[in-house]
Formats: C-alpha cells, structure tokens, sequence
C-alpha cells in the first residue's frame, strides 16, 4: 500500500500510471505512462483513442518486458480517480 507516500528505497519497487486525456484535431487521444517513483523516469507509455483496459494492460506489459523487476517487489498505483495531468 501506498498510503500517498510516493517515494520508493530503489528502481522498480514502485510505479506509479496515470491516463490523460490530449485533445487533438481528429478527436481525443489517450496517454497513459507509468512512472518509476524512485527515478523518476517514465518506464512505458502508449497512446489509443480509446481509454480503455487495453491501452492501460499494453503499457504495463511494455514497462514490465523493458525492466528487470523482481518478483513480490514492485507495487503499481493507480489513482483511480478523475482523469487529470501526469505530473
């Protein structure tokens, strides 16, 4: 549990995703990122014109092929909350 501490004792212990929305001409485009808390650094992001399970799970699955996480050792958070900005 993360309990709103976003910090992290080493690389992927700790990601954090979030979904946002980019309007654009032909419609709205969908960001979703994960973020490594303790680096700071994006680990995946992928795009879609659609918000949903698909668009979030791909990125997951490019973050975890990307990184050498260890089993029993990374918690992925999610907001769940409004749509908003990844800061």
């Amino acid at each position: 549990m993360v309990n709103r501490d976003f910090t992290a004792p080493g690389p992927n212990r700790l990601w954090v995703t979030d979904l946002t929305m980019i309007s654009a001409g032909e419609g709205p485009l969908w960001l979703s990122a994960i973020r490594d808390a303790f680096s700071r650094r994006v680990v995946a992001w992928e795009t879609s014109a659609r918000a949903d399970a698909d668009l979030v799970l791909t990125t997951l699955e490019y973050a975890l092929a990307s990184r050498e996480v260890e089993p029993g050792k990374l918690i992925h958070h999610a907001d769940h909350g409004c749509q908003g900005g990844f800061n």
